[in-house]
């Protein structure tokens, strides 16, 4: 039998672990992360929308992310779901679809009357109003099943960064492993990424950096030492979607590179000195 006096250095032990640890967490400095808005910042305007995507320009995100499927006549649409019930006074399967149909339906008064003009956008128009304003980072969706997909991506990507557009303002990604080992097949100079919702086997990450830039994570599967050994073979690593203030805070300690998030976070405040020694904002 254990006496009292026995527990007591052990619970004392345990306490000071549980306040050191604590304290080591809240002390990590925030650390400076790249802001990526959510299908366009969609806490303020429908998801994968112009508007959403004009938000995040004026809210100062650095990056837009949204979803890319194939229409009925093999145009490059921009919506996340399979068929357009959710976002749109419509029916039907996007591939079923063509560009005439799509553009007749009404893709915003789901979220508020004010937005009863949006209308689903393509990527075509997307790179033309903000390619070079604002990052873009696109996933490809369903691209196992619409193979096709891949090739018309980096097609339309590569003519614009032909006519002038910076690949550095572009990435791409997919939960698709193979059709991302295409991609970056053809379009190298594009930095490519895999989504994961499932835990990560860092045994694959070897195999995964020969075509993977970045590794683009659920964010209840992160963890210091996650992160530190996708950064020891060179990943960046974003998060993903962040809802709450709190969690900007547990992704900004954890050094994620880039955010995902539907609405905007305050970033740490950039300090340079002055001439005189001081600081200034």
């Amino acid at each position: 039998m254990v006496s009292s006096a026995t527990k007591r250095p052990f619970f004392l032990s345990l306490l000071i672990g549980l306040i050191i640890s604590t304290l080591s967490y809240i002390l990590q400095p925030l650390q400076p992360f790249q802001s990526i808005a959510h299908r366009g910042a969609s806490f303020y305007a429908p998801e994968n929308t112009m508007a959403a995507f004009q938000k995040a320009v004026d809210l100062d995100f650095d990056f837009i992310e949204f979803d890319v499927r194939l229409s009925k006549d093999g145009q490059l649409v921009v919506i996340h779901d399979a068929d357009v019930q959710r976002t749109t006074n419509g029916v039907g399967y996007i591939g079923d679809l063509t560009v005439q149909e799509i553009k007749m339906l009404d893709a915003g008064s789901w979220f508020s009357p004010e937005f009863s003009q949006e209308r689903i956008p393509l990527l075509e128009e997307v790179l033309k109003q903000f390619g070079g304003k604002i990052g873009l980072l696109i996933e490809m969706k369903s691209s196992e099943n619409q193979p096709q997909l891949t090739q018309r991506l980096s097609d339309t990507l590569m003519e614009y960064i032909d006519n002038g557009l910076k690949p550095s303002t572009l990435k791409v990604q997919s939960f698709n492993v193979k059709e991302m080992k295409r991609f970056h097949e053809l379009s190298p100079t594009i930095s490519s990424g895999l989504l994961f919702e499932k835990p990560l086997n860092i045994f694959h990450f070897a195999d995964y950096r020969k075509f993977a830039a970045f590794l683009s994570v659920n964010h209840h599967l992160l963890s210091n030492s996650i992160i530190h050994e996708a950064k020891r073979y060179g990943f960046d690593i974003y998060s993903w979607t962040i809802k709450k203030q709190y969690q900007f805070q547990m992704m900004q300690r954890f050094g994620v590179n880039g955010i995902i998030s539907d609405e905007e976070c305050k970033k740490p405040l950039k300090f340079t000195t002055t001439s005189t020694g001081t600081l200034k904002k």
